[in-house]
């Protein structure tokens, strides 16, 4: 980076094309940043022992979402206005829910119908 003055006497700065790409990218990187935290704000989050068991494949995500909820399987289903049965058959992976039913869920927990995708 080197300095130079303009027909003002203003300060300039002078980038080489790598430089002003590598600030571009990380200004790119801030906005998003900023974006996810905005967007996030009232989100819910998974702790870090549910995400990992979620994405390891010893817990369903929906059980994940579920407990980091604070709710019973029986709470979720009214939530959702589903049956408690369903909820255990989904977790234990004996049925693959309608897509309805995944809305229903993901609503009832403030989440992204992927989310409970396993």
């Amino acid at each position: 980076m080197h300095e130079a003055l303009n027909l003002k006497g203003e300060k300039m700065v002078v980038l080489t094309e790598a430089e002003y790409r590598a600030l571009l990218e990380t200004a790119g990187d801030i906005a998003l940043a900023d974006q996810a935290r905005a967007d996030s704000v009232g989100a819910p989050v998974l702790p870090p022992d549910l995400l990992a068991a979620s994405l390891d494949g010893t817990m369903h995500p929906l059980t994940a979402w579920r407990k980091a909820a604070g709710l019973t399987q029986a709470a979720l289903a009214y939530k959702a206005g589903i049956r408690t049965s369903t909820v255990c058959n989904i977790e234990t992976g004996k049925i693959d829910p309608r897509l309805s039913t995944v809305k229903a869920l993901a609503d009832a927990l403030g989440v992204d119908v992927d989310d409970l995708v396993a």
